[in-house]
């Protein structure tokens, strides 16, 4: 049986961690454990979407809008509030946005398996189109190279 990730398992591990969490250099690897998320991959979607930039805000054709290091969506807004968790907090607190993230990327991987598809999913999300798909794959083939290049494999 897969394990649930939910938002409330994301407040409820940021409310016990207390300061180690909040410490930078361990975000990523207590964001992969938590999440079961290989930290590197998600180091690797957060330099693909903002260069690594923690206040990185992007406007989106749809009218929607990306923020912080992991660019989360707005439409993601009105669920986090529910929990607490503002656009303000995301764009001012590196850790809770690659948290944020990685409980995003823990739920693509649920639902749709954990693959590379998966990882675009995050970015272009689900919907069936050959467009969809395409953008999919050119943004999971990019994550890709960056995630070899950063654990040492790439070229």
């Amino acid at each position: 049986m897969k394990p649930v990730f939910t938002l409330l398992s994301l407040v409820a591990g940021l409310l016990v961690a207390g300061p180690v969490l909040y410490a930078e250099e361990n975000c990523w690897s207590t964001a992969g454990a938590r999440y079961r998320v290989d930290p590197w991959l998600l180091y690797s979607i957060a330099k693909k979407e903002s260069n690594l930039n923690p206040s990185a805000i992007n406007k989106n054709s749809d009218g929607s809008e990306d923020v912080c290091m992991m660019q989360i969506n707005s439409q993601h807004f009105p669920k986090l509030r529910g929990y607490g968790i503002t656009r303000e907090m995301l764009l001012n607190d590196t850790c809770l946005c690659i948290n944020v993230g990685a409980w995003l990327i823990s739920e693509s991987f649920y639902r749709y398996g954990v693959s590379w598809n998966s990882v675009g999913i995050y970015n272009a999300g689900p919907k069936r189109s050959e467009r969809q798909q395409a953008r999919r794959d050119a943004y999971s083939s990019e994550v890709h190279k960056i995630y070899l290049e950063s654990i040492g494999r790439g070229s």
